[in-house]
């Protein structure tokens, strides 16, 4: 006699689980950060705002000592590097106009200072920095354009990309404040884009400007100040990054709105996000999705 036994399994569904997050590298990027002799405080609130990601800012002027001088010269102290280190700033762009206020020998000797306190220059004759982060290989170039766009911007670009998993492509602009970008600047974004940046920063117009997704890369035209030791330039609003880097692509950006810290002044986050989040949106940000101190892009 054969006897069949049927087991019907009822409710019982294959257990799918979710394919692991790629690795992630967290950025944050301000615009122009000038010390002068530090020990002001001018940047200790940025490490809350921040929460530990990995800075990079455009540092005006030259590491140097002042001098008496009736020129007009911008400086940071080699002692106030320790306010960049304390808020994480890994690469620091030399490439601006104020990048020779002591010489020609300024940009040389910055970027020395600069590699022996732990930060990464670029730009110059230091060539783009290339940060290694949670096994992502990320290349940042940094330009000055008071000049113009430079003869061999292109190839600069192409080479950098070359070198890691990623490109960022920072540039420094001067002129009148605008929140719209200068032609130059247009001019050097387009050929960024087209050597594969995935993320183009400008500052030094001392305005913040439009945020924008072009295809798979965010543009930020005007990221403003984070700190000015003198009391040199009246722009306070300015904005800082967030930025989550994957190998392949940026997977979002964090829009923090900052009062720039002016003279002996500290930076601090905005108390009007969102009329900062108004202006941005009313000269050409893509969408923003706001979630009260900060909007995502």
């Amino acid at each position: 006699m054969a006897i069949i036994v049927s087991v019907t399994t009822l409710g019982c569904k294959r257990r799918e689980t979710a394919p692991p997050k790629p690795p992630e590298a967290e950025l944050w990027l301000g615009g122009d950060v000038n010390l002068g002799d530090g020990g002001t405080g001018q940047l200790k609130a940025i490490a809350q705002i921040v929460q530990g990601a990995a800075g990079v800012v455009n540092l005006e002027g030259p590491v140097a000592r002042n001098s008496p001088s009736r020129k007009f010269r911008l400086w940071n102290a080699p002692a106030s590097l320790v306010e960049l280190a304390a808020v994480n700033v890994r690469v620091a762009g030399i490439a601006n106009n104020h990048a020779g206020d002591f010489g020609p020998n300024g940009p040389q000797q910055t970027a020395s200072v600069l590699r022996e306190r732990g930060i990464l220059p670029a730009g110059g004759n230091a060539g783009p920095a290339v940060l290694n982060m949670s096994g992502i290989t990320i290349a940042i170039t940094a330009h000055d354009l008071t000049d113009g766009v430079p003869e061999g911007l292109a190839s600069e670009l192409l080479g950098a990309r070359q070198q890691a998993d990623i490109l960022i492509a920072t540039f420094h602009v001067t002129g009148p404040v605008s929140y719209l970008p200068r032609p130059e600047l247009k001019h050097a974004a387009d050929m960024a884009i087209a050597a594969g940046a995935k993320l183009v920063v400008a500052h030094g117009t001392h305005a913040i400007g439009p945020l924008e997704r072009r295809g798979d890369t965010v543009i930020a035209w005007g990221l403003g100040n984070v700190a000015f030791a003198c009391d040199c330039t009246s722009e306070e609003d300015a904005i800082l990054l967030r930025v989550y880097v994957q190998k392949d692509k940026i997977a979002g950006v964090d829009v923090l709105p900052l009062r720039a810290g002016r003279n002996k002044r500290p930076a601090e986050p905005s108390t009007d996000a969102n009329g900062v989040f108004d202006l941005l949106e009313a000269v050409g940000t893509s969408k923003l999705t706001r979630h009260g101190s900060f909007a995502s892009l």
